[in-house]
């Protein structure tokens, strides 16, 4: 399974950004007939950050959804409508599922994902990174219950090592956190992910659903 992401940065006026934003889901939705998440940025991105994800099951599913939008001149229209509120836009990243998944018709608005990232370092060894990954992901769930999705990049920047939780809200998101930190278990697993890491890469991030 597959997960596709795009990230804009626009100016923060949701009252202008959130119609945008709305008519892009509602066009795919109505276009292409997938399950289309839009995501506002919390902690860890610049201001304004939206993000859109569509999870697919293979590359092929990918590309028939594009080229039905190719063909709508509503999804041109609704593009150029939300690029015009944009500052700046990421480069997309389509990411492989190592383990979990969803296809994301599911999620409930309000749902806040914690995602931790990393490049791989230069001359790293990718097998070692993603072996530690999994048992990262293992560890975190004996603790806090909650399952960890762990994904990489296969296109746009490579090497990127992801994993996201979901919680309900800010509240259990909160709780999941405290649980790890007073575990004995959790900081030594963390630390060792660092020398499969580049300087300067592990980040921490929230967001949340919104449509």
């Amino acid at each position: 399974m597959y997960l596709f992401n795009r990230l804009i940065v626009t100016s923060g006026d949701m009252e202008a950004v959130m119609p945008a934003v709305h008519e892009v889901a509602a066009v795919m939705k109505h276009e292409a007939g997938v399950p289309f998440n839009v995501w506002v940025g919390g902690n860890g991105f610049v201001t304004g950050t939206i993000g859109f994800s569509v999870a697919y099951e293979s590359l092929a599913a990918r590309a028939q959804v594009t080229a039905k939008l190719s063909a709508s001149k509503a999804w041109w229209a609704a593009g150029r409508n939300l690029r015009a509120l944009a500052s700046s836009v990421e480069p997309d990243t389509i990411y492989r599922y190592i383990h979990g998944g969803t296809m994301g018709a599911g999620i409930p608005l309000g749902t806040v994902v914690t995602q931790n990232q990393m490049q791989l370092a230069q001359g790293g060894d990718w097998m070692a990174a993603v072996k530690w990954a999994l048992e990262y992901a293992e560890v975190c769930k004996k603790i806090t219950g909650a399952d960890t999705n762990v994904m990489h990049s296969v296109y746009g920047k490579l090497g990127e090592i992801v994993m996201l939780t979901g919680s309900s809200n800010a509240a259990a998101a909160d709780e999941r956190s405290a649980k790890l930190l007073a575990s004995a278990e959790f900081m030594p697993k963390f630390l060792e992910g660092g020398q499969h890491a580049m300087a300067g890469s592990v980040m921490q991030r929230q967001i949340v659903k919104i449509a």
